[in-house]
């Protein structure tokens, strides 16, 4: 595990006058993040804000998180050299996923603190939840064998919402809830197949996926809906739902015909 120091210590001090009246955080489930060595940080993926809160939150626990992020990004003049110096780790999506992972399980060995956002991008879902994880985060548990935090976050869709115009909404004490799980019990899926193994990578994305939604259930206190939202179809328990209400109005609107 990284301490803050470095180009992260001068960040913490930009940032500090910045993000203390801004964000004010409710947490709970801190006892379960480990207290040496690297470790996987899986969240859900609300708004574009995620990274930066939590990279404020850890940097507060005087934690260095290296969250992945898209190779291009490194290229934008002064915000790539900031990412950059954070130590932000480039992901080619155009490579293969052995390639786009290397980077981040030597981080992972080295006792990193690493941060996925598992859905690949924000949440699709109408209602918010927690929608269909990659197997990146999974794949790189069974290779590396570093605990895996589920981290349920509320919150930060009401600091910036991507599907308005509104920007981002800077007023004093904004407030983001989380929820850092028990360390995901993959146990039974390890073996010297590693990532070769892909029932083992779909039940440990499984296993990842029910504890972060479980998590998100209990910052809203909503029940979890059972099916989860599919990017690739726009299936899911929303549009389930409103299937039923269309059918259910061509069926009144027959027995009137």
């Amino acid at each position: 595990m990284s301490a803050v120091s470095g180009f992260y210590s001068f960040a913490k001090g930009v940032l500090t006058p910045i993000m203390t009246p801004w964000i004010k955080f409710t947490v709970s489930g801190e006892e379960n993040l480990p207290t040496s060595g690297g470790y996987l940080l899986v969240p859900n993926h609300l708004s574009n804000v995620d990274p930066l809160c939590l990279c404020w939150y850890f940097m507060k626990r005087d934690t260095a998180v290296r969250f992945l992020a898209k190779k291009s990004m490194f290229s934008v003049p002064l915000f790539g050299w900031i990412i950059r110096g954070m130590g932000l780790i480039p992901v080619n999506r155009d490579s293969n996923p052995s390639a786009v992972l290397a980077p981040t399980r030597e981080a992972l060995k080295a006792g990193e603190v690493v941060g996925i956002f598992p859905e690949g991008t924000l949440t699709r879902d109408p209602d918010q939840w927690p929608m269909e994880f990659k197997s990146g985060a999974a794949r790189l548990a069974l290779d590396t064998g570093v605990p895996v935090i589920p981290v349920s976050q509320w919150g930060p869709q009401d600091i910036m919402d991507p599907y308005n115009a509104k920007g981002i909404d800077m007023r004093p004490g904004r407030r983001i809830s989380y929820h850092f799980g028990e360390p995901v019990d993959l146990s039974d899926l390890m073996g010297p197949a590693g990532s070769q193994d892909h029932e083992a990578v779909n039940e440990a994305t499984r296993r990842i996926s029910d504890a972060v939604r479980a998590g998100v259930g209990k910052l809203r206190g909503l029940p979890v809906p059972e099916k989860v939202w599919d990017p690739a179809t726009q299936a899911g328990p929303w549009w389930e739902g409103e299937l039923a209400k269309a059918a259910k109005k061509a069926k009144k609107a027959g027995k009137k015909g």
